[in-house]
Formats: C-alpha cells, sequence, structure tokens
C-alpha cells in the first residue's frame, strides 16, 4: 500500500536544504553537502576564486586518495562548469 505524503513533507525527505546550490562569500555556487565533503578533505573553497582552481586540485587529491563522495563533487563541479561556460 502506497502512502500519501504531502508537497511539506516530500521537501523534507528529499533535504532539498541540503544539496540545494547557494552562492557563497567568493561567488562560487556550492552546496551544503559539498562544502562538508569539502571540509572533509580539509580543502577550503573559500581560498579559491574561481571553481577551475578549485576542480584541478579535487582532482588531485583523487589521484592519490580516491573517495567516492569527493569523486561525485568532482564530477557535479565539471558539469556545472560546462554547463556554466558552453555557450548555447
Amino acid at each position: 500500500m502506497e502512502k500519501k505524503i504531502d508537497f511539506d513533507e516530500a521537501l523534507k525527505l528529499a533535504d532539498i536544504d541540503n544539496v540545494l546550490l547557494r552562492r557563497q562569500k567568493n561567488g562560487m555556487m556550492l552546496s551544503n553537502y559539498q562544502i562538508d565533503v569539502l571540509k572533509k578533505y580539509d580543502i577550503d573553497y573559500e581560498r579559491y576564486s574561481n571553481m577551475q582552481m578549485l576542480l584541478f586540485d579535487i582532482e588531485e587529491i583523487l589521484n592519490d586518495d580516491y573517495d567516492e563522495e569527493l569523486d561525485a563533487i568532482s564530477k557535479q563541479l565539471a558539469e556545472f562548469i560546462y554547463y556554466r561556460d558552453t555557450k548555447k
């Protein structure tokens, strides 16, 4: 039997606040989840002036010490950069 839930309950279950991209002090668009993963690896995203430099350093870390969560963040950033910078 399916359980019916309302819209507000669905938002809570989706944990939208944790995955929603927000503009940070340095202008980058990052979610709370992405920031938490970066902190786990002592990556201070605020010291980067652009996402490309951040992505480069993440890739360097992944070359030495692979982590599934950090790899997912790397892919998300690469995709964001691609769609932001590709002329339509």
